[in-house]
């Protein structure tokens, strides 16, 4: 496979806050590739170094085989860009919007008419494509900001934060029209913060934390690693020493979600469903008892921690 994104020890410091520590990692061809960590792991930040929005004080950074800061022109003609903010002009409608996009960015304008056709009837926006943009839904917003990002035919695609905002249906459509975009060559590299849309959308996935790599995989091959099925309680009334009874069985990162409900991870859960059940009908009534295999979330909560952050 051809890696069209090298990172190399990338390095960016804000002051004294170290936002990008020592980041390497590649992108192949074709790969819908994931960025996850917490608020404030540094996944914006990286897509700005690789865009060329910033610059780096250590390390390399080659997207396309070019320096995104040092050969600026060749990266942009060639990568597309999803901010995480939908920046659109809100009086303008879907083809105007378009337009003013092509006229800064198209070198040959001939193709513009037939490609931003094309775009508005691929992203479903096309019933809608003279209507002002401040009508538009979120989803619809996101789909015009992917068609923008779309429009000059770039090979590789960064998308921050695809469905922030957007409805159930909307999300579904949005990763419809990335998974049709990989298959027709497209590389996408998308943070995100939503376990679903990486499970769903992403072939590897990049887990960061204070701007350091803390592990990176398929999302199959991290929910394996983990190594641990979860279970989930339901008891009534719910279990006062929860913490000795998950110790007692060999259990750990337990947590009460809510009242009655009794959450840890252990290995090999089903070998110890009877002693697990012996245990908690000593004191109390079991509603319920189910075990699953880790999820993205039970993978993102494992190697990032339960912290609440706000920035």
């Amino acid at each position: 496979m051809t890696n069209v994104i090298s990172v190399q020890s990338a390095v960016r410091r804000y002051g004294e806050l170290l936002a990008v520590d020592g980041l390497s990692f590649d992108v192949q061809k074709g790969d819908v590739f994931g960025l996850l960590g917490p608020n404030g792991a540094g996944k914006t930040t990286t897509i700005h170094l690789l865009t060329g929005l910033l610059d780096r004080h250590a390390g390399k950074v080659e997207v396309l085989g070019f320096d995104p800061v040092q050969q600026s022109r060749q990266v942009h003609q060639q990568i597309g860009y999803v901010p995480q903010e939908t920046n659109m002009y809100m009086d303008l409608n879907a083809e105007e919007n378009l337009w003013h996009h092509a006229a800064l960015y198209c070198a040959d304008l001939t193709a513009v008419p037939d490609r931003i056709d094309m775009l508005l009837n691929t992203t479903n926006l096309w019933e809608r494509r003279r209507d002002r943009v401040r009508t538009y839904s979120g989803g619809m917003k996101r789909r015009l900001a992917l068609a923008r990002a779309l429009l000059h035919d770039p090979q590789v695609i960064f998308f921050d934060e695809p469905t922030l905002g957007v409805d159930v249906q909307g999300k579904h459509a949005i990763w419809d029209h990335v998974q049709e975009q990989r298959e027709s060559g497209k590389t996408f590299v998308v943070s995100t913060n939503d376990m679903q849309e990486a499970d769903a959308l992403c072939d590897r996935l990049l887990i960061l934390d204070h701007g350091r790599v803390v592990t990176a995989g398929s999302p199959e091959e991290l929910k394996a690693e983990l190594g641990r099925d979860v279970v989930t309680l339901r008891t009534s009334p719910g279990i006062k020493n929860a913490a000795g009874l998950v110790n007692a069985v060999g259990g750990q990162a337990m947590s009460q979600p809510e009242p009655g409900m009794t959450r840890f991870e252990v290995r090999d859960a089903e070998k110890l469903v009877e002693d697990i059940i012996l245990a908690v009908r000593k004191d109390y009534r079991l509603e319920s008892i189910r075990i699953a295999r880790p999820s993205l979330d039970d993978v993102f909560l494992h190697h990032t921690g339960r912290a609440l952050r706000d920035g």
